[in-house]
């Protein structure tokens, strides 16, 4: 974004100055954000991968050393719920049954550290939706006109239309079809003003020139070549089933001996049944002979369900490339964007409409959809899933080719969150792609009108997104931070195998930063 939401006058002044008609009140939360208008506002979307590092490092921690965002020693930081858009938790909006509740917008709202808004402290806004994927981010960061994004529908504070704004603190838990979403906590203020909003900072699993479901807003608007993609980390994605396939697999595997007698009902190394990637290669594209469960155990008639994700998921831009090569094959020479009329090796990805007898193919929207999915009680599911999930006791990951994306050799429990990453980084589990920040590189110089130095919030949230010293999450293998296990010793590079020019559609490599 270009930040096109600061106020001039409001950072250089006190925010509540003359030229607001509602005074600035800085004395509780709530009139916080009722009262005063942003200087900034810090956009962040796309991918949920690294979520969990936002709000590590917007937050100051003495333990880590995270300096945090925001200044809190004169108003405290204020927790902001998104009530009012789609994006949202629907606390509003009941009647949108097809999110999972408590999914979507993220927002923080407080004063600014100062060296991070032009050296003047001004109320700061950031917000985060994980309700995007990848090329929804990609392409709020690259449309012509913002509102043709509907994920950029967002939270916002502060007066409006010169009146204060109605948002409420949170005093007891938001509910949404029976589940609580929202939960009473100190300094937590739910707002039903939304508005669409350019992003800062797009969170990819993938280069943007890999994604194929772009919207059609990103046409006349930034062009790739103008993007700064900056690689932050590798992420690994596995293959998932439900319970019940898991068992029939393992069963069936059992019986050809290919998995010891010894090993039924048993989660283990040892006695985790194995597919190959031509398999599921066969079965997640339109041009392959597995349609059904008989494709992985002959005679067996059970109703199957591709779990994937939508075409403008990161993690489906992640399957398109590692078993159709779609992605990877299917540049258009001109744009540079992806299309599905690409090369005669690229293969095209199943979608909702390829069903077949005994195959139901779900383009899911979210993560968490995947996960439903994969945790029926009934029939059969797959799908491929981030290796961070780590499989619940709902539903369990499954070898590819032999090798476990979440078992040491001989293990016999899965591996824990912080040891997820050690099959990637030694390069055993191949199954991961680079996750890039992404943002338009007009972004990143002075603009005098606004009276920022944007770069400021960009690239100190580019740089600590990359940094496994301020976190550490799980099946992510970082490029910068703590030495050890925490970097990782494999990448996708190019054919120079020169850094930075990483490309997810080259061999995973051995690679010394």
């Amino acid at each position: 974004m270009k930040l096109n939401k600061i106020a001039v006058a409001g950072m250089m002044l006190a925010a509540g100055s003359s030229f607001a008609a509602v005074t600035c009140d800085k004395t509780t939360p709530e009139k916080f954000v009722n009262t005063c208008t942003p200087g900034v506002t810090f956009f962040v979307a796309g991918s949920s991968a690294l979520g969990g590092a936002i709000s590590s490092v917007l937050n100051a921690n003495v333990v880590t050393g995270v300096k945090g965002y925001f200044d809190t020693t004169s108003v405290p930081l204020v927790t902001v719920v998104d009530a009012g858009s789609k994006n949202g938790p629907l606390v509003s909006n009941p009647t949108q049954t097809a999110k999972n509740p408590g999914n979507g917008v993220s927002a923080w709202y407080g004063m600014s550290r100062a060296e991070l808004t032009g050296g003047v402290s001004v109320p700061l806004l950031v917000v985060y939706n994980s309700y995007m994927g990848s090329a929804a981010g990609v392409s709020n960061v690259m449309a012509k006109d913002v509102k043709d994004v509907p994920e950029a529908d967002v939270v916002t504070v502060g007066p409006v239309n010169g009146n204060a704004n109605t948002c409420q603190v949170v005093s007891t838990a938001l509910t949404f079809n029976g589940s609580t979403v929202v939960t009473t906590a100190t300094n937590k203020v739910a707002c039903t003003t939304h508005a669409p909003t350019r992003a800062d900072i797009a969170i990819s699993d993938v280069d943007a020139s890999e994604l194929v479901g772009m919207y059609d807003a990103v046409n006349g608007g930034v062009a790739l070549s103008k993007l700064v993609r900056t690689p932050l980390a590798m992420q690994g994605f596995a293959i998932g089933v439900n319970n019940n396939f898991y068992t029939a697999l393992q069963n069936n595997q059992i019986a050809s001996g290919a998995l010891a007698s010894s090993c039924t009902g048993l989660y283990t190394e040892a006695c985790q049944p194995s597919i190959s990637r031509v398999q599921y290669a066969s079965l997640v594209t339109k041009e392959g002979k597995i349609k059904s469960a008989a494709g992985f155990i002959p005679g067996d008639t059970t109703p199957l369900t591709l779990a994937r994700r939508d075409q403008l998921s990161g993690t489906q831009a992640t399957s398109n490339i590692y078993f159709a090569s779609e992605v990877c094959n299917a540049l258009d020479a001109k744009s540079k964007i992806n299309t599905h009329g690409g090369a005669l090796t690229a293969l095209l990805a199943a979608d909702a409409a390829s069903f077949a007898p005994g195959l139901v193919v779900h383009e899911n929207v979210q993560t968490g959809d995947v996960e439903t999915d994969l945790k029926s009680a009934s029939d059969y599911s797959i799908g491929v899933i981030a290796l961070s999930k780590g499989a619940s006791t709902s539903y369990k990951f499954v070898k590819l080719d032999g090798k476990s994306p979440n078992f040491a050799k001989g293990g016999t429990t899965p591996l824990s969150a912080g040891n997820l990453r050690n099959n990637m980084i030694n390069g055993s589990w191949d199954l991961q792609m680079t996750a890039y920040a992404i943002y338009n590189s007009a972004n990143s110089t002075y603009n005098a009108k606004k009276g920022i130095l944007n770069t400021y919030l960009i690239k100190q949230m580019v740089s600590d997104l990359s940094d496994s010293s301020l976190h550490d999450l799980a099946a992510i293998g970082y490029f910068n931070g703590t030495e050890g296990a925490k970097k990782t010793s494999y990448m996708r590079v190019a054919s120079n195998g020169a850094a930075p020019d990483i490309n997810n559609c080259a061999p995973l490599i051995a690679y010394t930063k």
